[in-house]
């Protein structure tokens, strides 16, 4: 039977808040997604200029690893408490399977379509250094034997650099029962000590764990520190969220605002001139920039500075979106929601997406306006095909 408190609790839910969903971390997602985009077709247009590390020495990488631990200790509390541990374990390894085997089939349909002459997919089989423009192969040449295609194909030892971090998703996924268990067992600082500890002792070391291909960019041992603590927050957000949300805890998000402001100013010192048109700031001498950059903001590494960065960032948005959330939702969240309920979904169409526009013309015309249009189309066209459930029975999201 409802008791007066009871009928009445879901009436004082803040609007953000959906079938127990959290609609930041959605749109927060969708924002992230939005610039895998711009970043991935790799055009110079007003989405890419912001793209790249220009609102702080930050990329894409880092909130969708942090925030896909949120969800997960957010979502598994509950299905912790409701199936149990074994059951939730199993849950994570079919959903860490199911990755794995995107991760073959994206693979195994780039071979094959490389193999189509009129279908150009070097985007997508190379890294292109983009000062220096070097190519470097991500997929094995064409002499090599099937055998040895297809072992390389097994250890995700190959594949789009686009897509690698979900490799690295696979392999969290499968680590994620044992951190689990230590939070519903309260051992929150064990877990958060061992995580820190890996990464520091990485910082050093640099090791690489498995031979997969993501660990090239994604270092197991370094990243899994955003995952893990993101999982933390997450199992532990009715804490968290609601310290960050409160207006009276109004210094941390000041402090956050300032770091990030200062953040910011140091990104407009980056030399480097892709995909933006103006000078960058000579406050710093270039050298001392340099220096500061790969010493304190490596992405590979993980500097801790560039993690500082990404959780001043988080701060000010997450605050910022709980205190003015009918207006964010209203300009974006029909686009931003929609992206982030369906992150697999989105980072999978992407990668097609690049393969078949670098097999039009498109891509050599090399115009703002054009470059614009084709990064506006694409964002539209995915989220035309999420609101449509476009294969939806096919392509896990």
């Amino acid at each position: 039977m409802l008791t007066r408190q009871d009928a009445t609790t879901p009436e004082l839910l803040p609007e953000y808040i959906v079938n127990s969903r959290d609609l930041r971390l959605d749109y927060l997602r969708g924002l992230i997604m939005l610039l895998v985009i711009a970043t991935h077709l790799e055009y110079f247009s007003i989405f890419s200029m912001f793209a790249w590390e220009r609102i702080g020495l930050i990329s894409s990488a880092e909130g969708f690893v942090t925030l896909s631990g949120m969800v997960l200790g957010l979502v598994y509390r509950k299905k912790l408490l409701q199936i149990g541990f074994w059951q939730a374990t199993w849950s994570l390894w079919k959903r860490a399977f199911q990755l794995y085997r995107v991760n073959l089939a994206i693979i195994l349909s780039i071979l094959l379509l490389s193999h189509l002459s009129f279908v150009n997919v070097n985007e997508v089989t190379h890294w292109i250094n983009p000062v220096s423009k070097q190519a470097y192969p991500l997929f094995p040449p064409e002499q090599s034997s099937w055998k040895d295609i297809l072992a390389s194909t097994a250890l995700l030892q190959i594949g789009p650099h686009q897509f690698q971090i979900i490799g690295f998703y696979c392999i969290v996924l499968v680590l994620a029962p044992m951190a689990l268990l230590l939070l519903h067992y309260n051992l929150t600082p064990l877990l958060m000590l061992t995580s820190w500890a890996i990464y520091l002792i990485n910082s050093i070391d640099h090791l690489k764990v498995t031979a997969a291909l993501f660990e090239r960019a994604f270092p197991l041992l370094t990243w899994q520190v955003l995952f893990f603590n993101g999982m933390i927050i997450g199992y532990h957000h009715h804490k968290v969220f609601d310290f960050l949300s409160c207006r009276i805890t109004i210094t941390p998000v000041v402090t956050a605002a300032i770091s990030a402001l200062m953040f910011l100013l140091l990104a407009q010192h980056n030399p480097n001139p892709i995909f933006w048109p103006l000078d960058s700031l000579s406050i710093l001498d270039s050298s001392v920039y340099s220096h500061l950059y790969f010493q304190w903001f490596d992405k590979t590494t993980l500097g801790i500075g560039r993690i500082i960065n990404n959780v001043a960032l988080f701060v000010v948005m997450f605050y910022l979106l709980t205190q003015y959330w009918a207006i964010f939702n209203r300009f974006f969240g029909w686009l931003l929601i929609p992206f982030g309920q369906a992150s697999l979904y989105v980072f999978i169409i992407h990668v097609y997406l690049i393969i078949i526009i670098n097999s039009t013309p498109l891509p050599g015309y090399n115009r703002f306006s054009i470059n614009s249009a084709i990064h506006l189309s694409s964002i539209l066209l995915i989220w035309l095909m999420i609101k449509r459930r476009l294969l939806f029975s096919f392509i896990p999201r």
